[in-house]
């Protein structure tokens, strides 16, 4: 592809960042911050009218709160304002036409950065799928070079803005991650990582993100490293969706654990490489200009050889070419998604078999029955219904373009599904339909593939090929051939069975195998058709996997079944080893059942941790098998006992780091065993763990800490010192944000252990009711009740109550102003928490510790302190402390004006303080990106996040903090020309400093 081929990237209107106009001689021209919005909203429908209800909702928001009096008439002043704008950048008069029924930027789209930036994203995906790798990065590059910071930075927080930022942010990263791509197909993993690390710090969720760090790691040679980011990602899915990695994840890391990743393709200086990807082919601008984001487009990433289907695949192009809609069926197992998504990866890598301009792919599998289809495919294919009916949003997202869409496992709700895809033929004239279901969709046009069992020889290959994948020295010979093709018959050349039998070999010759297949038949069939499909074949191949363990094995299996998140050896002996009903299990039998287990690739073991986990399937087939053993109940109960012992036994000890790390590895199971003690009406029980884990959920995640407390305070059960305890550990865990709940929980359980005359934990009491002083109240009576306290207490638990009364002592003089007195009595506090090992609780003083020295105008100390505190908390799964360091490390910088890596600082605060429910740190980095809008003389920016700031602090700061925040905010509404809002800050700033 020539240079003259790719969009003129000269642009005049840049919303990529804030908002700019470029006169003709490359100068940014000056432009009144009241019609950016204006600009943003026109430049990115460039060439369209967009009507005037469209500009006053980019304006003022759709909500109607902040909607002028006469809103039309105030459009036509900020029009006029553009216009004179314009003319003064050189542009003429007739750049902006009014046109019923509203305003059009008469500019082509080559004049926009935002649509040169996609246009340039679809070239370089073009130059992928042709195999030329050095063009695409080039691309890329080119792309990536239009950013001047976050889109739309300027244009205000309506739904439109937000909406609109969001998408362009989305390809964004999604270029970034093509470009990372690229440089790992090219062998360049090792120089990827540190960007890659950066990125998933950002985007903690992101499962792209996450599988590109696993093979820049692993083809690093740190094998280790990459199932760490595996199990981190796992952990943080739990913890935030309550879901497991994709299956593609799931299979990578399968792959890394037995070293069977495709190796790199080698560097290459030829643009005609042919780079490992997979690539999709992108979608063309929709409506309004929108795409589907990247997770729409791309195919799950195909790790292992498809055998067999070429043929089938030819035919299922040939009947696409003929009807609108195709239907993959066949019993389960038999390959229809394989085959479905092989047709996809075809016609995107050699669109002349049959044009499309677009791939996308909505998955069916996880949704229940009887649930909304529609908005299912919305949520798959990336677009938001707002308020408009999902069937509607997806029709008019389908209209245009030529679009190949495989809606893949619909028969669970196949009778909404047919009705969906009906309407979408028939209303999309140039959409292609490929679904996968047991049973055809029954709609007119329909025709229908049905997907037949692999031939004789594919069948051996997949066997061999698969085999060899588990045991790298097996061998088709003269011994063993006629039994493999007896398997491969005998399973009826089903490549789900043929695969599960393969991996068998690891443990069992062919033999062996062929003589456990009697009767396996029904088993490897569709079952009931009111089953979930994926339920219902996995629930016969892994009956078939479940007959050929022994009967130990398979009371392991099953009792295993009753962890979530995994498990240690230990606990699998203290909950698995018992007798029952069907047989028992020894206690010196758990680790060689589970080795074998792991062995017949039914658990995953966790080099890294130590730890066991089941997948998600095999645990629910495993329970199902507890249930009908009748040891439901048993396991439970086995299991809230070990998990109530492990709280207890260790609970005290969570300041040492590996004791943290040892209870947050167990996070779901002792979330799973508190679910129990309710369900079961255990409350003692329950109290126990809970109250014994109360300091873990403080440095870790304190919301869950508040809902298990809270749901065993609401049963009305419990002694008096249980229910004292549990109401303690509400208002610790809600010390730095306190609530007016958390500030009565703390007084009534002072008032319960001083009613049963429990003088320890009354005094522990009041110094939880000192904490949540620290914002406001009476500071002497306070420091009356810590010294009580620190009387009562001594040097109890190795002296770190003395440290604790320091830290209160510190936090009273931080919130009086008095910085050098908090700086000492911090440091006192520092070698108290040395003294007994307290690191956690060491990086949160050693923070507190940077703002007074900060704030006593040592910078450069405070600096020094604040980066010593991040790298205490860094990895250790403490997020309150990381947002805390992270966002006053920010703010040091700034007021330094060293702010270059302050947005990046900010940015990861703000993201850690948003996933553990942290209002404080959310409101300082909302302020540090106001300080940041107002040196680039954004007041209106530093005006809005101001406001965000002061409403999620509310009382919840120190009065010094809060009393310049209000002073900040007066300084803007002042320059951004809202004097009423200034004068209001300046008096509520007064108020808190008199």
């Amino acid at each position: 592809m020539t240079r003259s081929d790719m969009p003129n990237t000269a642009v005049t209107f840049a919303v990529l960042g804030p908002t700019e106009v470029r006169a003709s001689d490359g100068s940014v021209a000056a432009l009144p911050p009241s019609v950016r919005a204006l600009l943003a909203r026109l430049a990115l429908s460039c060439g369209r009218v967009v009507p005037v209800d469209a500009l006053t909702d980019a304006l003022w928001g759709d909500e109607g709160d902040d909607l002028p009096a006469d809103a039309a008439n105030a459009l036509q002043i900020r029009v006029s304002k553009l216009r004179r704008a314009l003319a003064a950048a050189g542009l003429g008069t007739d750049v902006l036409v009014t046109q019923a029924p509203g305003y059009r930027l008469a500019v082509p789209a080559e004049a926009v950065d935002a649509h040169v930036f996609e246009r340039l994203l679809v070239r370089a995906r073009e130059e992928t799928a042709a195999g030329n790798v050095t063009a695409a990065s080039s691309r890329l590059d080119e792309a990536l070079r239009l950013w001047r910071g976050p889109a739309l930075a300027d244009v205000g927080r309506t739904t439109w803005a937000t909406t609109e930022s969001a998408r362009l942010e989305e390809l964004r990263l999604g270029a970034v991650e093509d470009r990372i791509e690229l440089l790992l197909e090219s062998g360049g993993h090792n120089e990827a990582i540190a960007d890659i690390e950066r990125l998933v710090a950002l985007h903690p969720l992101r499962e792209r993100l996450h599988r590109l760090l696993m093979l820049a790691l692993y083809r690093g040679g740190r094998q280790a490293e990459a199932l760490a980011a595996y199990q981190a990602l796992r952990r943080g899915l739990a913890d935030e969706l309550g879901i497991d990695p994709s299956p593609e994840l799931q299979a990578l890391a399968e792959a890394i654990l037995r070293q069977q990743v495709p190796a790199a393709a080698q560097p290459s200086a030829q643009p005609s490489a042919q780079p490992s990807v997979q690539p999709s082919v992108p979608s063309p601008p929709g409506p309004a200009g929108q795409r589907a984001p990247e997770g729409a487009e791309r195919l799950p990433r195909r790790l292992t050889s498809v055998i067999g289907r070429q043929d089938d695949v030819a035919a299922v192009l040939e009947r696409l070419a003929e009807a609108r809609v195709v239907t993959l069926t066949g019993p389960g197992g038999m390959g229809k998604t394989t085959l479905a998504f092989e047709v996809a990866r075809r016609v995107s890598e050699t669109p002349d078999e049959m044009p499309a301009d677009r791939v996308l792919l909505v998955r069916l599998a996880a949704l229940e029955p009887g649930a909304d289809v529609a908005g299912a495919f919305a949520a798959e294919l990336g677009v938001a219904a707002q308020g408009t009916a999902p069937a509607d949003v997806v029709e008019e997202h389908l209209r245009d373009g030529r679009t190949l869409l495989v809606v893949d496992n619909c028969e669970h709700v196949v009778d909404d599904v047919a009705v969906l895809v009906e309407r979408l033929a028939a209303a999309c004239p140039r959409l292609r339909v490929l679904a996968t279901s047991r049973e055809a969709l029954a709609i007119p046009g329909e025709v229908q593939v049905a997907v037949g069992p692999l031939g004789d020889d594919s069948a051996v290959r997949l066997f061999e090929e698969r085999a060899r994948a588990v045991r790298p020295s097996f061998t088709l010979d003269a011994g063993n051939a006629a039994v493999v093709a007896s398997i491969c018959r005998r399973l009826d050349g089903m490549p789900l069975a043929i695969e599960l039998a393969a991996a068998r070999v690891k443990a069992l010759s062919p033999a062996d195998i062929e003589a456990r297949l009697a009767d396996r038949f029904s088993l490897l069939t569709a079952g009931p058709r009111t089953g979930e499909a994926r339920h219902r074949t996995l629930r016969a191949t892994l009956d078939w996997s479940h007959d050929l363990l022994t009967d130990a094995e398979r009371r392991l299996l099953r009792r295993l079944a009753v962890f979530r998140g995994g498990w240690t050896p230990a606990a699998a002996e203290e909950v698995c080893a018992f007798s029952g009903a069907g047989g028992g299990v020894g206690r010196g039998e758990v680790l060689d059942l589970l080795f074998r287990l792991v062995d017949r690739s039914l658990v995953v073991p966790e080099p890294a941790t130590g730890r066991f986990r089941l997948l998600v399937t095999v645990r629910d087939y495993a329970w199902a098998r507890l249930e009908e053993a009748g040891e439901v109940a048993e396991c439970r109960d086995r299991h809230l006992a070990c998990y109530v012992r492990l709280a207890e036994e260790n609970g005290p000890y969570v300041r040492n780091l590996t004791v943290f790390t040892r209870l947050y590895d167990e996070h779901d199971n002792f979330r799973a065993a508190v679910d129990h003690a309710l369900d079961r009406g255990d409350v003692e029980n329950g109290f126990r763990l809970a109250n014994a884990l109360v300091m873990f959920w403080n440095y870790g995640v304190r919301y869950e800490g508040t809902r298990a407390l809270t749901a065993l305070l609401e049963t009305g059960g419990g002694s008096a010192g249980a229910r004292g305890r549990a109401l303690q550990g509400i208002g610790l865990l809600h010390v730095y944000y306190p609530t007016p709940h958390s500030v009565a929980a703390t007084e009534e359980s002072l008032a319960i252990f001083e009613e049963i005359g429990d003088a320890r934990n009354a005094a522990i009491s009041r110094l939880v009711m000192s904490w949540a002083g620290q914002y406001g109240g009476d500071a002497a009576h306070y420091r009356a009740m810590i010294e009580r306290s620190r009387r009562e207490l001594g040097d109890s638990d190795d002296g770190w109550w003395l440290c604790m009364t320091e830290y209160l002592e510190a936090l009273l003089a931080l919130r009086l102003g008095d910085f050098e007195d908090a700086a000492v009595r911090w440091r006192r506090a520092l070698d108290l928490a040395r003294a007994v090992g307290d690191r956690i609780i060491g990086s949160a003083i050693l923070a507190h510790l940077g703002i007074a020295l900060r704030e006593s105008g040592r910078h450069e100390e405070a600096l020094a302190v604040l980066r010593e505190s991040v790298d205490e908390v860094r990895g250790r799964n403490s997020f309150h402390g990381l947002t805390f360091a992270l966002v006053h490390t920010a703010h040091t910088r700034l007021d330094m004006d060293e702010g270059d890596d302050a947005s990046a600082l900010l940015a990861e605060a703000d993201e850690v303080a948003r996933r553990v429910r942290n209002p404080r740190c959310q409101a300082w980095a909302a302020w540090g990106r106001a300080r940041m809008a107002r040196v680039r003389g954004d007041a209106g920016a530093a005006v809005r996040e101001c406001r965000d700031a002061l409403a999620l602090l509310k009382e919840g700061e120190f009065p010094w903090a809060r009393a310049r925040l209000w002073s900040f905010l007066a300084e803007c509404a002042e320059a951004a020309g809202v004097p009423d809002e200034a004068a209001h800050a300046r008096e509520t700033a007064a108020a808190l400093t008199s």
